[in-house]
């Protein structure tokens, strides 16, 4: 055998190791992630697969968002739900217990998938969970992510260890100071977004947008192995192993700009002393048959 077959010979036997070592990594990374219970012998769709995302804070779904992905057509819609909105559920009577971010505090996330089953009338198929601690933790990892102050932000919260002071115009990049965008919604002293929380879920969606397109830009197992600590440590789903392969093997097929963003219809209303949102159904009903109906129709 001549030096050259030897060294080609050499090279794919250490490119094949390389590659079994990296799935390996990544196979259990994904399983320290992936919980036993919930939808464990769940068939992937053919066409359409529905994710929740909830974010956690105080024992409470701060952050609540469905992703639908349209499978054939490499299509992500996703949805905000206020995490004021109005829920109330048999046995819970007082007015904050109402609210759909009290799902979680009582049921996990097995609520909160209910409750959002409930309200869109769509089968969810998996559920993500997160705190605010993986979204600093995944910000730093991918190098962070400017965004431009909206407002004057000045809240202090000392019970929460919470203190936001951002001038408008200003840019802030770290994990720690996108979470405070994230959470604020009002100053001490009064004044905050003209829309009141449905501003707040626009800042968040424009932040999961920047932070989806950052990530997409490059090789996104890669970026998957490179994020396995905070991840591992902060996030938890009910997806298994090979299916979170799947769906980041699949991920790698979607443009920024086949991901759109919504918000469920509805206005705020005071009840019981407390705000509250209340989702307008038909609205609701034709927003998402809208992004559905092509889907249907296909099947």
């Amino acid at each position: 055998m001549n030096k050259k077959k030897k060294f080609f010979k050499i090279f794919i036997t250490s490119f094949i190791l390389s590659i079994g070592v990296l799935y390996g990594i990544l196979y259990m990374f994904l399983n320290s992630i992936s919980l036993s219970s919930g939808f464990a012998g769940f068939e992937i769709p053919e066409k359409r697969v529905n994710v929740l995302v909830v974010g956690v804070a105080k024992n409470l779904s701060d952050t609540i968002m469905l992703a639908s992905y349209d499978m054939e057509k490499d299509k992500v819609d996703i949805f905000s739900i206020p995490r004021d909105t109005y829920y109330p559920r048999k046995g819970f009577k007082h007015a904050a217990q109402k609210k759909i971010n009290a799902a979680y505090g009582s049921d996990g996330a097995d609520g909160v998938v209910k409750a959002v089953e409930d309200i869109t009338s769509l089968d969810i198929n998996y559920y993500v969970q997160f705190d605010y601690e993986a979204v600093k933790a995944v910000v730093d990892g991918i190098g962070g992510i400017e965004v431009e102050v909206p407002n004057n932000m000045n809240y202090d919260d000392p019970a929460d260890d919470l203190h936001i002071h951002f001038e408008k115009g200003q840019v802030v990049k770290s994990g720690e100071d996108i979470i405070k965008l994230l959470r604020w919604r009002k100053n001490n002293k009064g004044g905050g977004y003209k829309d009141g929380d449905l501003g707040r879920i626009k800042m968040q969606q424009q932040i999961v947008k920047l932070g989806i397109e950052k990530i997409m830009k490059g090789n996104i197992v890669a970026n998957f192995i490179k994020l396995q600590g905070p991840i591992k440590e902060y996030v938890k789903t009910n997806m298994s192993p090979n299916e979170m392969m799947y769906f980041a093997n699949k991920a790698k097929n979607v443009s920024s700009e086949n991901i759109h963003f919504h918000t469920v219809p509805g206005k705020s209303k005071t009840m019981e002393g407390l705000s509250f949102f209340v989702i307008d159904k038909e609205k609701l009903k034709e927003q998402i048959y809208a992004i559905t109906e092509e889907t249907a129709i296909d099947e």
